[in-house]
């Protein structure tokens, strides 16, 4: 066995372990982040306009629970990051069962589309309210 199946065997098995651990820690993970222990966001408090990051713990909280449509109001982009990883991750499992799959393009257009839709919701979100809910 090649040196990179075996690490595409080794992944697949511990990806899923480390989720499940996640998911175990969850309640811990909810209590975490209800305290008053994280600072509000310097970027908001000075500027008044959402950062990018933004949203971004409450829509993995909303994501593990299961409400992906309140994840999507959060911050889409962990709804579209999770569904990368999905897929490079089906293509890991195909690549431990020896077989190379391609999921995602591997082009430089997909990136720029990608990163420039991401980047057009992230100015639009800050002048049409309704796009994201408000935490503030």
């Amino acid at each position: 066995m090649s040196r990179t199946r075996k690490i595409s065997v080794f992944l697949s098995i511990l990806i899923p372990l480390l989720l499940g651990a996640v998911m175990l820690f969850k309640p811990h993970i909810h209590r975490m982040v209800d305290s008053s222990f994280y600072p509000e966001c310097s970027f908001h408090a000075i500027t008044g306009y959402l950062c990018p990051g933004c949203g971004n713990t409450r829509a993995v909280l909303s994501l593990l629970d299961g409400n992906i449509i309140q994840s999507l109001r959060y911050n889409p982009v962990i709804c579209i990051l999770t569904g990368i990883l999905l897929a490079l991750y089906a293509e890991l499992v195909c690549c431990a069962f020896g077989k190379k799959v391609y999921i995602l393009p591997r082009s430089n257009l997909f990136l720029f589309v990608t990163l420039g839709l991401v980047l057009t919701y992230y100015v639009a979100r800050n002048f049409f309210p309704w796009m994201t809910d408000s935490f503030y």
